[in-house]
């Protein structure tokens, strides 16, 4: 008989079943966090994506979940003894899981935990817009609105050609002089100098003559006159060196009289003055110059010296102080006046606001503006979260001394440990009441390009930022237009990627 071959003593190997095409991880009853108790099938050997707006339980689901319950259930594979070499993680708030394998989790997290770093500091077009805004911007008064421009010796002459064009003019330049100056002193000096002829009170004097008796000192600072002459095309030339002669005397400043009153019913043009300083020549307010540190918020030059660059202060928060704007004064809305410790302050409230009238029944949600600016600042002449009256004084002379003179009045005791868990309860960060939470220097707010700051830049979401560039004239400087170049590709990209909608001010430590 034919001996039986070897295979045939050993049963054939079972071949290993194939995985089901619909295999999948099945999950019931998800409550981890935000989940609402759903069910779920997601398919195995397959790529899935699990997407949603912000705060749906993605991370929820992926991470605490999905993630948490396959790592725990690999961990647990191992003794006693590995197993204390690994993290332990919770078991997800879920009623069942099956066919999970092991897991591996990679986090995307972001490292930034700093309020100084921004998406424009992260993009560097913060970097960029400083520089356009120290070169394009204009100065503007914050009490008239008229914008502020150094001048030179051209852009007077080419002032006077487009607005004095045919009228006899005097150009002047001022000179400083001690108090209680007589003409008898300064006199005799402008004219060695080769100045015959002076401008007092809008009236010319000769200074190789003495001053009349009814003028007894002169006033600072005094005008003199550099020349005499009627602005025309033909005399182009020698307005340009009479306003450098004034320009260089006058140490920066000159200024275009009109020579004799005109023929009636005319009116005589009024006196302009010009400097080459960012000094408004008739108000007298002065900006510095504009410099890119000017317009950093990470430089001490151009941060807001109250905080300092971050836009916001460690301060009281009214709303911690009134948790539930619906109560009335009456019935204790000032929660830190509540108590023994301010019992005596709410006795103080209610005693003064029915001298003011005040219905103290009246919820605080529905009191008008100005009587909860009235609680919170009290009697003092000054809203200045810098300059109120010290609150003793308001209360040893009877007047309310607010809510507010009652912290400050705490904030002396704050060597007190007491005291001090009793402040911490209503401290937050609050916005800046100097910048309003700009971040910036108040100089460097007075700047504007288009009728906009800086800050009115960052707040406009990256798309409708790129549209406003895209409406900017081109720059006659290369240099300029390389700079707008560059932030225009900046923020295309942005806007490429889906990111319009951000702010170059959103804190990068909020973006996920």
């Amino acid at each position: 008989m034919p001996s039986p071959s070897p295979s045939s003593n050993h049963p054939p190997k079972p071949s290993r079943p194939a995985r089901q095409a619909d295999a999948a991880i099945s999950l019931r009853g998800c409550r981890q966090h935000n989940l609402q108790g759903f069910d779920l099938e997601i398919p195995l050997g397959k790529l899935s994506v699990v997407t949603g707006p912000s705060g749906s339980g993605k991370s929820s689901l992926a991470f605490h979940t999905l993630y948490a319950e396959g790592q725990r259930r690999y961990v647990e594979t191992f003794s006693p003894y590995v197993r204390q070499f690994f993290d332990r993680m919770d078991k997800p708030a879920v009623d069942h899981i099956e066919g999970i394998p092991p897991a591996i989790a990679i986090e995307q997290k972001n490292q930034v935990r700093t309020t100084r770093s921004t998406v424009g500091t992260l993009t560097e077009i913060n970097d960029y817009l400083k520089l356009i805004f120290a070169r394009l911007a204009i100065g503007h008064d914050p009490q008239t609105g008229e914008a502020i421009r150094p001048d030179s010796p051209e852009s007077a002459a080419a002032w006077a050609l487009a607005n004095r064009s045919g009228q006899a003019v005097l150009i002047t330049f001022p000179v400083a002089i001690p108090a209680a100056t007589q003409g008898a002193t300064l006199f005799p000096f402008l004219n060695a100098q080769g100045y015959l002829r002076v401008l007092i009170k809008q009236q010319i004097f000769r200074t190789d003559e003495p001053l009349p008796a009814a003028i007894k000192s002169l006033t600072s600072p005094v005008e003199v006159i550099q020349d005499r002459l009627t602005v025309t095309p033909e005399h182009a030339s020698r307005l340009l060196e009479a306003l450098e002669a004034a320009f260089q005397l006058g140490k920066g400043s000159a200024a275009i009289v009109p020579a004799q009153p005109p023929t009636p019913p005319a009116k005589p043009g009024p006196v302009q003055s010009f400097t080459n300083t960012w000094t408004h020549p008739r108000t007298g307010f002065t900006l510095r110059p504009p410099t890119p540190a000017l317009f950093s918020f990470n430089n001490p030059l151009g941060a807001c010296p109250s905080c300092r660059g971050f836009g916001r202060v460690i301060g009281i928060n009214l709303d911690k102080a009134i948790p539930d704007p619906s109560l009335s004064l009456a019935a204790g809305a000032i929660k830190p006046f509540q108590g023994e410790r301010g019992d005596e302050c709410q006795r103080d409230l209610l005693r003064h606001c029915q001298e003011q009238r005040i219905n103290i029944h009246t919820p605080w949600e529905d009191l008008d503006a100005a009587t909860r600016e009235w609680i919170y600042y009290g009697d003092s002449k000054s809203t200045s979260l810098t300059d109120l009256e010290n609150a003793d004084e308001l209360w040893r002379a009877g007047k309310w001394y607010g809510i507010k003179g009652f912290f400050d009045w705490m904030e002396s005791k704050a060597y007190k440990m007491h005291v001090r868990v009793f402040l911490s309860r209503y401290r937050s960060y609050t916005t800046c009441a100097d910048c309003r939470g700009k971040r910036l220097q108040p100089e460097a707010l007075c700047f504007k390009i288009n009728g906009l700051t800086l800050p009115e830049l960052w707040a406009m979401p990256v798309a409708d930022l790129l549209a406003w560039f895209h409406g900017l004239p081109a720059a006659s400087d290369a240099t300029l237009n390389l700079v707008l170049t560059e932030i225009t590709s900046r923020l295309t990209y942005l806007t490429q990627v889906g990111l319009g909608y951000l702010t170059l001010d959103r804190d990068t430590r909020t973006l996920s």
